[in-house]
């Protein structure tokens, strides 16, 4: 019996700590990815929407529900994105309730605050503060990942910032930008008004702006090219390059590769 109990006590010792450290959900990819690289493997950090879910129009489940019950943490993107995350607020008990964009001005209701970089700064501060709350006996830990994260998030908003801003870029799918071109201080038009389709008179003027201009590339998110983007490559003889909104990723990814391939894209296209 004595041997067993040992044993017992050895495999308790060398199963990882992260087993037994607390759970914070996330609603959307950009959250969860911060919350991963703050806490690393002293908490168990969950993606509530998975990929292909459009935020929008989410509503959760009584799982989902329970879930975030069960969770020490609830971390959300703000309430200009994700309105059903203040409504059950109300009904989750002891979680703690983490408003990512809390502080951070908001433009025409857009969402896509972590588009800008310096925003997204932010967003993991205040990310940071509140899982420190939860958890102050490891608060040394995350503020020294969060500070590592924080710099090359800054160094990658400079790469940005001192890019040529020599073109106008085309963007042909669905407008989730308005963060970053103001960020970034880029030219631009756009088929889409948001996320409404073109207009024929849209459509004309930005088939014309392109054969005018000689554009190569046009840019869409990758989440969906639409119809309406691919007819406008076929018929400009322009390439589609992603400028991926970020918002709903495979979470084997990860924020910074998301954000330096659209660095790459973005070079391309004013570079060529």
């Amino acid at each position: 019996m004595k041997y067993k109990i040992l044993i017992f006590l050895a495999i308790l010792f060398l199963i990882p700590q992260r087993l037994f450290a607390c759970t914070i959900t996330c609603s959307l990819y950009p959250v969860y990815d911060f919350a991963r690289e703050i806490v690393k493997d002293k908490a168990d950090v969950k993606l509530l929407l998975r990929p292909g879910v459009e935020p929008h129009e989410f509503e959760p489940s009584p799982m989902d529900v329970k879930a975030l019950n069960d969770s020490e943490i609830f971390i959300f993107t703000g309430k200009n994105l994700e309105h059903w995350a203040q409504k059950i607020s109300s009904s989750l008990n002891d979680t703690m309730i983490i408003d990512a964009s809390e502080n951070i001005e908001i433009i025409d209701n857009d969402p896509h605050v972590w588009l800008d970089l310096n925003k997204a700064q932010s967003m993991v501060k205040n990310i940071l503060e509140g899982i420190c709350k939860t958890d102050p006996k490891n608060s040394g830990f995350y503020r020294d990942n969060a500070e590592k994260y924080i710099l090359e998030l800054s160094k990658l908003d400079l790469k940005f910032m001192n890019l040529n801003k020599n073109k106008v870029l085309v963007f042909a799918g669905e407008f989730s930008y308005n963060y970053f071109v103001r960020r970034y201080g880029f030219e631009y038009v756009s088929a889409y008004e948001g996320e409404n389709e073109p207009s024929l008179k849209s459509m004309a003027e930005i088939l014309k702006f392109i054969r005018e201009n000689g554009t190569k590339y046009i840019f869409s998110d990758a989440f969906g090219i639409s119809k309406i983007t691919q007819s406008i490559s076929e018929q400009t003889n322009t390439k589609i390059l992603i400028l991926n909104s970020a918002h709903n990723v495979t979470t084997s990814s990860s924020f910074l590769k998301v954000m330096n391939d659209n660095y790459e894209n973005i070079k391309l296209g004013l570079n060529d």
